[in-house]
């Protein structure tokens, strides 16, 4: 549970270090966005290089180390990547700091690979989904206290003047603790006594698998030298845009398996899986990222002043995740009920305590209560299913981000923060409707789909193009647009599944049943 907490903490930290960036370098707010195209690019080269040298050595290498052994490797390079942060941070460069946080990503790329299939492997498929939303209750609670942690170790406090005093060389202290972290729980998974799962199937990597993603890095690099950065990625984002109407489209027109399936490409799951994971990952690193800037622009506040509001929607995950952990516990029916309220006011009180031990008084956040109501009587109606916690979160998503870019004041704020508790618990639905049914393949699935993490580097550098353009806050169109799509993935998905006699929803009925329901 533990690395959860890495990936959320550094993820949401960047949120502070996008404006600090922008201000230090004097960047436009697409320049400041790669700041997350170099941590999340690295997941896709990350599971690019896992897949070659799976190739290489003509075996999956998670099948072979074992899953506990990858987490302990991609914790040694993430506290590889930490170190770069001292030169990077003297010599002021915005590119060797790109770099350290690039390396960082390489290594959780690696962690997630191997802990996804990791924790679905503990216990039935089809409630693999509560197990991966018990770590992400861990992951965000990471998300909640990093910008606020951050902040503190970079301004000191929250004044016009701390965020004036402060530099570049504030960034060093905090990211070399980050590394000394990083490799004592490398030590911890050494030495302990967490079962080493395995996936003994053998399985060879396809081609495709290796040489799709050299010819997208090779279009993208070409690009980069012959015009720019910004270019390649926006060539880059046309490239995604086919790919997800290819797999729309594959998941449509697909039927039943015939059983001869050779390549993970052979099931309309995965490619559906690996454009939700897309867009998925790209509306909530978007939203959060671009919301310092928001901040800036509509509230008035400067770096060292967003920080709760930066918290406050990482907050919102583990909000979500808390909820959606809950039922993992096999609590009795009347207790779901009550924890069902209990436990995302507990969660907002946690960020709210959090944040007032830096930012003091948070009253201001109050109201945004009335968002966690919503949420709760969202995930009541779902009912824990998968597929209708997909379509009801998402379609709350695109409505409260729509009111967000079209209202002004408090009200736009909170509904474009609220996209966190929307966003919270879409990830382990799409990754287990994405993985089932893949058998031998799951591996090499679960790194197709980590490798998706891409939208994570693409969609903000989007956004902040768009912000460029035409505001910041019309920017979070793109926002809406991806949660509309993760809508229809959701419909297409369970469709796809079902012809294939999957059927996660009537399987989490029937178990509820058998346990007496709620």
């Amino acid at each position: 549970m533990t690395v959860w907490f890495f990936w959320s903490f550094v993820a949401a930290s960047n949120g502070i270090l996008i404006p600090l960036f922008k201000e230090k370098f004097a960047l436009s707010q697409t320049e400041a966005q790669l700041v997350d195209f170099a941590f999340y690019a690295a997941y896709f080269v990350g599971s690019w290089l896992y897949l070659i040298l799976s190739k290489f050595m003509k075996t999956d290498i998670l099948n072979k180390i074992g899953y506990k052994n990858g987490i302990v490797i991609g914790l040694g390079l993430s506290a590889l990547g930490t170190l770069l942060f001292y030169p990077a941070a003297v010599a002021e460069s915005y590119e060797l700091l790109l770099g350290g946080l690039f390396i960082v990503g390489l290594g959780f790329s690696l962690q997630q690979t191997a802990t996804q299939p990791f924790m679905i492997a503990l216990g039935p498929a089809e409630t693999g989904a509560q197990r991966i939303n018990m770590g992400g209750a861990v992951n965000n609670f990471g998300g909640t206290i990093g910008p606020a942690l951050v902040s503190y170790a970079i301004f000191g406090s929250i004044s016009k003047d701390a965020a004036l005093n402060a530099s570049i060389q504030d960034v060093k202290i905090p990211y070399l603790i980050l590394g000394a972290l990083f490799v004592i729980v490398a030590i911890f998974f050494l030495v302990s006594k967490l079962p080493r799962i395995k996936n003994e199937e053998e399985v060879t990597v396809d081609n495709t698998l290796t040489y799709v993603p050299l010819a997208f890095l090779g279009i993208f690099a070409l690009v980069s030298i012959a015009v720019s950065i910004e270019m390649a990625i926006m060539v880059s984002f046309g490239i995604m845009m086919l790919f997800v109407a290819y797999a729309l489209f594959r998941g449509i027109s697909s039927g039943p398996l015939t059983g001869k399936e050779t390549s993970v490409f052979d099931f309309p799951q995965a490619l559906l899986g690996m454009a939700a994971i897309f867009v998925y990952v790209g509306v909530e690193v978007t939203v959060g990222s671009n919301l310092g800037e928001y901040l800036k622009e509509t509230q008035d506040l400067d770096s060292s002043e967003i920080s709760k509001y930066v918290s406050l929607f990482w907050g919102s995950m583990m909000i979500g995740r808390w909820t959606a952990a809950m039922p993992a516990f096999n609590p009795s029916a009347m207790w779901k009920k009550i924890l069902t309220w209990v436990v995302p006011f507990s969660a907002f009180g946690v960020v709210l305590f959090a944040n007032s031990l830096y930012s003091g008084d948070v009253s201001d956040l109050y109201p945004y209560a009335g968002c966690v109501v919503i949420m709760i009587l969202a995930f009541i109606a779902a009912r824990e299913k998968p597929v209708l916690i997909l379509l009801i979160f998402t379609a709350l998503g695109a409505i409260m981000t729509c009111i967000g870019i079209f209202s002004t004041g408090d009200i736009a704020l909170f509904c474009l923060i609220s996209g966190g508790l929307f966003c919270s618990i879409l990830w382990p639905s799409i990754f287990s409707l994405g993985t089932a049914g893949l058998g031998k393949f799951t591996n090499q699935g679960s790194a197709l789909l980590i490798m998706m993490i891409l939208g994570g580097a693409i969609l903000p550098v989007m956004q902040g193009k768009l912000a460029d353009m035409i505001g910041i806050q019309f920017s979070y169109t793109l926002a809406a647009g991806c949660f509309i799509f993760l809508f229809v993935f959701g419909l297409v998905a369970q469709k796809t599944l079902r012809k294939q006699g999957i059927d996660f929803d009537a399987e989490v009925a029937k178990k509820g049943a058998s346990k007496g329901g709620h």
